[in-house]
Order: C-alpha cells, then structure tokens, then sequence
C-alpha cells in the first residue's frame, strides 16, 4: 500500500511541475507563431476564424517541442524539491530504493514518450499541412478589391477598367477587361458599353451590355477571334491558382517512408526525409534518456539545494542535448550512410552519459 501512495504523490508531484513548465514553454514558443499568424492575417484580410484555425494547426507541432524540455525540467524540479523538502533522505531511510522511486518517473516518461511517437509520425504533420493549406488560401485569395471608375483593378489573372461606376448601384460603363496569359497562350480582351459589377467573397460578377469579345494569338498578332454580344455574364474567381511542392514536415512518417521506397529522390532529398524521420523518434524518446541522466543527478543533490540548481542543470542537459542532435543531423544530411544514425547521436551518448552517472551514484 504505502508502495501505490508513494507513487500517487511523486507522480502528481511531477505532473504538476511538468504542466506548469510545458504552459510557459508552449506559451513562448507559441507566440513567436502568434505574431507570424497575425501578420499574416492583417496583410491578406483574413478573419478570425482563420486566425484560431491556424493556431491550433500549429499547437501539436509546438507542444511537441516544449514536452521534452519540459519533462527534463520537472523530473529534476520534482527531485530537488523532494531532497530541500528531506524527503529524499527520509525515503531512503524508511527503505526506499533508488529503482523504486524512479519507477513512477519512468513509467510517466514512457507515457509521455509514447504520445510523442503518435503526434509526432502522424499527427503533427497532418495539422501542419492543414496550416500550410490554410496560409495557401488566404494568399491566393484576393481579398482587397476597392472598386474605382478610371483605375487599373488587379483580379489575380485579369486586370479590371471602368470608365465610370455608380458607387450605390455598381452600374458602370465603358468596361474593358484584359487576361494575363502565359507567353505563347491567346490573349482575351472584353469590352463593353455598359454593365453591372456583383461583387463577392469568393468572386466578381459582370453582367455586361453591347460589347465584343477579342481573342489574339501572341504568337501571330494578325490571328483575331472576335465576337459581338448584347448580353454577356461572366464570374471571375478571387482565387488565384497556386500549387506548392509537398514540405517534409507535413508528411508523415508512413508516407516519408513509402517516396523513399517508391519514388527516385535526389541524395539531398533522401537525406532530408531519413534524417526527418531520425529525429522525429528522437525528441519522441528523449524523456526517457533525459529522465536517466537527471535522476542520478537529482539523487546527489543534498538538503541545502534549491530549486535553482535544478534549472541550471536542467539547461546545461538540454543545451547538449540540442548540440548533439544538431551535429547529428549536419552529419546525416552531408553523409547517407550516416542519414538514419546521425540524429540518435544525442541518444547514444546519454545512455552512455546516464550509465556514468548512475555507476558513480552507486559507488558513493
């Protein structure tokens, strides 16, 4: 029994450090995105709705960063505070072994570790690609048409003429509208006396009155399609056509997996992918590494310690965890034979970190 209870308070003490910790590392690293997403909401005028759609695209994403570092911090917060408090000797004194108050610690960074290798294979690439997709839409769209009599309006792949607009009706006349084709391609001109402007979110109506429709081949000016009308109603899309090359980060694992295999990629793209998929495992299993090289740490801080040191060691631990996952990836992406293992360097040395520190713990 006293087993379960102990357990119970060491986990929900470090529960309660892990989530106050993931709060403000989510937080800061959450508003560098906030900014960006804003930004780009007041330069292409989307609402509010895109704004919220686009920030929880971007949380799976950030929490999977924050959660390692996050972990580290508190198991190391929850066993200084456990040796300031006289709790850890008092622990040991009653007959606790180093294994057992470790075990709940571990079998929360197994949890957690867990989660990560879900959302980070599979479901943080989906909602990434849904904010890409997102910030795709709001950058084709045409979201600022001012209409003005005698001005030059760009509708993405035509250019709009009035000669006069009634601003309360959107009667205009004189209307001459003008394609921006590809070199090579036709070249359509309408013209027309009259007509009425619909103007929508998602489009630009003309009902059009006596005018002619001109079509020249800019490969041979003297070819000209031409046709009169009376009435002619057309809808001009504010959606310009764009089409993106897929970014690794919203693929998931499987599908990063199944291009290597199918598809003929370039040595650089290859590395890329196979250094992507390392690292995504990597961050995935760092609590669990990182829980084994803090807790012999935290073991051998005394009574007198604060709070303190725990995030001095914290940041050192992090900081060469970030360097050797760095190196490891520079490495893997220059060299294929190195691709997979390379992001795994921080891995291999903190076991072998982890494995000095518990050996030099048990020979105190």
């Amino acid at each position: 029994m006293h087993i379960s209870i102990f357990t119970r308070y060491i986990a929900k003490s470090l529960i309660t450090f892990f989530a106050g910790v993931v709060g403000i590392l989510t937080f800061v690293i959450f508003m560098n995105h906030f900014i960006r997403v804003l930004d780009m909401a007041m330069t292409y005028g989307t609402g509010l709705g895109w704004i919220v759609s686009s920030l929880l695209n971007i949380l799976p994403d950030v929490f999977c960063l924050s959660a390692p570092m996050a972990f580290q911090i508190a198991v190391l917060l929850t066993l200084t505070n456990m040796s300031e408090q006289g709790e850890m000797i008092a622990l040991r004194a009653a007959g606790f072994s180093f294994k057992e108050i470790i075990r709940p610690l571990l079998a929360c960074a197994i949890v957690l570790s867990v989660i990560l290798i879900i959302m980070a294979n599979w479901l943080t690439p989906r909602s990434y690609k849904q904010f890409l997709n997102r910030r795709d839409e709001a950058r084709s769209k045409i979201t600022k048409v001012t209409l003005e009599p005698q001005t030059f309006i760009d509708l993405g792949d035509w250019d709009l003429y009035l000669e006069k607009l009634n601003p309360l009706t959107n009667a205009a006349e004189l209307i001459h509208l003008i394609k921006k084709n590809d070199a090579g391609a036709l070249s359509t001109k309408v013209n027309a006396s009259s007509g009425k402007v619909i103007l929508s979110d998602t489009a630009i109506g003309l009902q059009l009155k006596d005018g002619q429709m001109q079509r020249i081949d800019q490969k041979d000016p003297s070819t000209i399609i031409a046709a009169n009308f009376d009435d002619y109603t057309m809808s001009i899309s504010l959606f310009r056509a764009h089409r993106r090359a897929p970014r690794m980060g919203e693929m998931t694992t499987t599908k990063l997996l199944r291009r290597l295999r199918k598809n003929p990629l370039d040595a650089e793209t290859a590395n890329e992918y196979r250094t992507g998929i390392s690292m995504r495992n990597v961050l995935a299993l760092s609590p669990i590494i990182l829980l084994f090289v803090s807790c012999p740490i935290g073991f051998s801080l005394g009574k007198r310690t604060n709070k303190g040191w725990g995030m001095l060691f914290s940041v050192i631990i992090i900081f060469s965890f970030y360097l050797l996952l760095t190196l490891g990836l520079s490495l893997g992406k220059k060299y294929t034979w190195i691709a997979y293992p390379g992001p795994w360097l921080p891995i291999f040395v903190g076991i072998g970190a982890a494995y000095w520190l518990w050996k030099k713990r048990m020979n105190i």
